[in-house]
């Protein structure tokens, strides 16, 4: 037998290797005085000795990408697309066709930090055509899969993430493909962002499923939302969801006011024994045996299966109380033993009880913990706050293909959803993004949304032209019950050997204020004054706001400035920034 040296980490061998080989390169370049080559292989040495943790993966050009290296990306504003329901408001949303690349790397111009709330839903790479990557079908036996859909989730994330408000969120959905390389890479962007990992059921072992999991498979359940926050805080859940409990047995207390506003303090059951209707449904219902008294320990299963005892536990939810934590009220001998008493603190009433042992414990009411659910069928009853598991969202599939009045082959998500998202961690004004937008799920849970609750969310939607036109035909769909306003717009490209760059660029900054300001540059009351020569078109008496280029502004005479305050015009200047840095790379 050949002796065989056993090498347990062959891969620092080789990088050691690697590293003496370009050593011994830099020690003969000295000698040659090939100081460049010296200089660059310094940097190769660097990062060879350079320890790498986290996600490594080989990086992959993108077409799209290379693209920007001799065009310019804009926005070409489709008129005829454009959606105006709702006459009394002047603000629109935004539908951007295009890949989204593009469009990310414009909203850098627009955006920057503006965004409150991103949700996407990207291709999960299933290897079953569910990703393209340079316009082809990256399959499940091509040797870099992984590498191509982390490459080309880079690229978008990194320009996503400084859209975000300073405390602003994002949402991703995936599946379990791609899951562990998309938390890497999070983490890496994001790398104090992280706050959970939401886990949806969207399905149930039914179907073929069964066959599956008898065979001895673990089904599929389940999909994941990794959330991230640019400020790295975790409370991110401004308006908690809830779903409905059980009754919780122990409130079993039933609290009679008197005269001095204190309470006495009943059986639940002995109450619900006075009255006749509620114990005869009871009786019917095989929970009590005629003529036997009621239990106090079976109030939860009372509750649950009896119609009429939860409607009168309801309706008396502030008169119900469970025995909770002790409490230092201080001197206890004003308190009488067996009664219940209001307590103020500084900062908050309690309701306080006295034993027997002159022991002083807090009384909670029900009705603090009744409500309206969230759940898929909302009932009024007991709540629990949700978590990280968000069940039974596989009831919503059953309508998803219905939902907007389009349908979607594959990865439709259902409305509900992203409306409870949106609601849970948004104020009534927030900004949302979604560039891998699909069918258009996310701008329907905000119209939605802002019909409901009166709100005034807006949205920016990318997609891409395979689909754009489903996404498009949702909005007309809902835009009539939602009172919708929606600019369409499409990105095209201006050549870098373009001879009238400047000029060309500059007719294509409308869209990019269009998109900032969330207009419609066809308002009457708006002007765009771009060229001193614009103020002839300019009708001063139908305008009240114009937007001006700063340099133009900077040139108008006091007399001009005096004219526009008299007839109460506002005057907004857009600055050169929009396309600076690529002027900049042309001269």
């Amino acid at each position: 037998m050949t002796d065989t040296k056993f090498e347990l980490l062959p891969e620092l061998n080789e990088r050691d290797r690697a590293i003496k080989y370009v050593r011994d390169l830099m020690d003969e370049f000295t000698v040659q005085k090939k100081n460049d080559d010296v200089k660059e292989l310094r940097e190769v040495y660097r990062l060879l000795q350079t320890k790498r943790y986290g996600i490594v993966w080989e990086e992959h050009a993108e077409n799209v990408d290379e693209e920007m290296k001799s065009s310019v990306p804009v926005f070409i504003d489709e008129k005829a697309r454009t959606i105006n329901f709702n006459k009394d408001s002047d603000a629109y949303d935004f539908l951007i066709e295009g890949d989204n690349l593009h469009t990310l790397h414009l909203l850098q111009k627009t955006h920057l930090g503006k965004i409150d709330f991103i949700y996407i839903d990207p291709p999960y790479n299933t290897g079953n055509k569910s990703f393209k990557y340079n316009d082809e079908f990256v399959s499940a036996d091509d040797a870099y899969v992984h590498s191509k859909w982390i490459s080309f989730m880079n690229r978008r994330m990194k320009l996503a993430k400084n859209l975000l408000t300073t405390d602003g969120v994002m949402f991703i959905s995936i599946d379990n493909n791609e899951y562990a390389n998309l938390k890497m890479l999070m983490d890496e962007i994001m790398p104090s962002g992280y706050v959970t990992t939401i886990h949806i059921q969207m399905s149930a072992t039914q179907g073929m499923k069964v066959k599956s999991a008898k065979s001895g498979n673990i089904v599929k359940n389940g999909e994941y939302i990794l959330v991230y926050s640019r400020s790295g805080n975790k409370q991110i859940m401004k308006h908690p969801l809830t779903n409905r409990t059980e009754y919780d047995g122990h409130y079993n207390k039933f609290l009679r006011v008197r005269d001095d506003n204190s309470y006495t303090e009943h059986k639940l059951a002995d109450v619900i024994s006075e009255n006749k209707n509620l114990v005869d449904e009871l009786t019917l219902l095989g929970l009590v045996r005629e003529g036997k008294k009621l239990s106090n320990s079976k109030i939860s299963e009372y509750y649950e299966k009896s119609d009429a005892v939860r409607a009168f536990i309801n309706e008396n939810a502030e008169n119900i109380v469970r025995d909770h934590t002790g409490i230092d009220v201080g001197d206890t001998n004003k308190y009488e033993i067996g009664i219940v008493y209001k307590y103020q603190s500084q900062d908050r009433s309690y309701l306080i009880f006295k034993n027997a042992k002159g022991v002083v414990t807090q009384r909670i009411r029900f009705s603090d913990k009744l409500g309206w659910s969230d759940d898929f069928k909302s009932e009024y009853g007991p709540l629990t706050i949700r978590g990280d598991w968000w069940k039974d969202f596989y009831l919503d599939m059953g309508n998803v293909s219905r939902e907007g009045g389009v349908k979607l082959d594959n990865g439709k998500k259902p409305l509900r959803l992203l409306k409870q998202l949106i609601k849970a961690t948004t104020d009534s004004d927030a900004l949302i993004l979604d560039f891998f937008a699909g069918s258009g799920t996310t701008g329907h849970a905000v119209a939605e949304l802002n019909r409901e609750e009166g709100s005034h969310r807006h949205f920016i939607m990318a997609t891409d032209d395979e689909v754009v036109e489903i996404a498009y035909q949702r909005m007309l769909n809902i835009s009539h019950d939602t009172g919708l306003n929606l600019k369409y717009f499409k990105t095209d490209f201006v050549p870098y050997a373009s001879p009238n760059i400047e000029r060309d660029l500059l007719m294509n900054v409308k869209t990019l204020v269009e998109l900032e300001r969330g207009i419609d540059s066809d308002n009457p009351k708006i002007a765009f004054v771009f060229d001193r020569t614009d103020f002839a078109d300019v009708q001063l008496t139908n305008v009240d706001t114009v937007y001006i280029r700063t340099r133009v502004h900077d040139m108008m005479s006091n007399e001009e400035l005096l004219n526009m305050q008299d007839n109460n015009i506002e005057l907004i200047d857009v600055p050169d920034r929009y396309f600076a840095s690529e002027l900049r790379g042309n001269e």
